[in-house]
């Protein structure tokens, strides 16, 4: 049986039999409980549907462009389509918007990578249908000061509400829900997850300020070799990107009611942590002539949450993507995302439940992995410390 990917919230709880299944297909150890409480005998307008990917880049000018003919129509009408509809629509946006045109980085193939884009692309950003944007990661900086400040001026005018400006909450307000969102990086120049008074001290403003905090994270090391979670502090190409672990779950022990997480650019885990979801890594979400679709980053996911005013986890569901010539995204029939983040979740150290996919076509999912070469990196042990060169851009 192949579900439709458009579906929202059709996963639910299987029979015994099928729990049983799914322990022989993942022998583990016990796993922790679904967090979804249900449909709630609330009003509508206390309950949020939001929909969140992971990391934007729509290619780059610097130091040439080089955008097709009728590329921004294709974005728009492409984004639009595959996002669908939802209360928020909460995007990590990967870049600058600017015309400054000198890099703090030094570029290196492989390693190191400078993104700039058009202002005019922030309306197409809306226009798309996103309400919500990360701007706390590794790249928004990339043209120094001028270019942040040039990328929250052109977000911001566009009608974007921003997540992760230094030392700031964001308020927004959602039918009869008023949400904070904070967001965190592994920099210092941001929001620094490695700090957790900064993080009681966020959390604890927005619980003061709204019915429900949103915790965004970009951190982690990158690409198919870090498809794991870890439980410890990660390390890439010698950055400190943070233990992502320990982080989420301060969150939540603070107050947080989601956790949304990007930065790897491949899915990992989520798991049901004290009755919050918690999503690890959200994978890439538009990467035309910047990031890699291949291997694990051939795959991603529109997540998808309902929560309520009184804190509950209504219902979750991920919406399997993959990516056409451009790097765009598009449905995926094969709903192998499911089966991975399913897959991932049941590992150390989540080992949850999440109910994400029923298995019906392990042979396509197995199959996959053989070709991909991720098999191994799923049956090996969580890397904290990778060296290589990412295998994600």
């Amino acid at each position: 049986m192949t579900r439709h990917p458009t579906c929202s919230f059709c996963v639910r709880l299987r029979a015994v039999t099928f729990v049983a299944s799914i322990a022989l297909s993942f022998p583990l150890l016990a796993q922790a409980p679904d967090c979804r409480v249900g449909e709630a005998q609330l009003p509508a307008s206390e309950i949020v549907t939001l929909r969140a990917v992971g990391d934007i880049v729509l290619g780059s000018d610097w130091p040439k462009a080089h955008y097709p003919e009728g590329f921004e129509e294709t974005v728009r009408a492409r984004l639009t389509q595959v996002l669908g509809k939802a209360d928020v629509k909460f995007g990590n946006f990967e870049g600058v918007l600017s015309t400054h045109d000198v890099s703090t980085k030094k570029l290196r193939p492989g390693a190191v990578y400078a993104f700039r884009m058009p202002p005019r692309f922030a309306p197409l950003l809306r226009e798309a249908g996103f309400d919500v944007m990360n701007i706390a990661n590794n790249h928004t900086f990339d043209f120094g000061q001028t270019g942040y400040n040039d990328t929250v001026a052109n977000l911001s005018g566009a009608g974007l509400l921003l997540v992760g400006e230094k030392d700031r909450l964001t308020i927004q307000r959602v039918k009869d829900v008023t949400l904070a969102w904070v967001g965190f990086s592994y920099l210092n120049a941001q929001n620094d997850m490695h700090d957790w008074e900064a993080l009681a001290n966020l959390v604890e403003r927005g619980r003061r300020s709204a019915d429900l905090v949103i915790v965004s994270v970009h951190a982690g090391a990158e690409g198919s070799e870090a498809l794991r979670v870890t439980a410890g502090e990660e390390i890439f190409l010698g950055e400190h990107r943070g233990n992502v672990l320990a982080f989420a779950r301060r969150a939540v022990d603070l107050g947080a009611d989601l956790v949304l997480g990007h930065g790897p650019h491949v899915l990992r885990g989520m798991e049901c942590y004290k009755g919050k979801l918690i999503a690890y890594s959200l994978g890439n979400f538009a990467g035309y002539n910047a990031l890699s679709a291949r291997r694990a980053a051939a795959l991603s996911a529109i997540l998808e949450v309902k929560l309520s005013k009184n804190r509950q986890t209504l219902a979750y569901d991920l919406i399997p993507l993959k990516f056409d010539n451009q790097n765009l995204p598009e449905f995926d029939e094969r709903g192998l995302a499911r089966q991975l983040v399913e897959d991932l979740s049941r590992r150390e150290p989540l080992r949850g439940n999440l109910g994400l996919s029923d298995h019906d076509d392990d042979h396509t999912y197995r199959e996959w992995l053989k070709a991909s070469d991720l098999a191994r990196v799923l049956a090996g042990p969580a890397k904290r410390q990778l060296k290589a060169k990412r295998s994600s851009r």
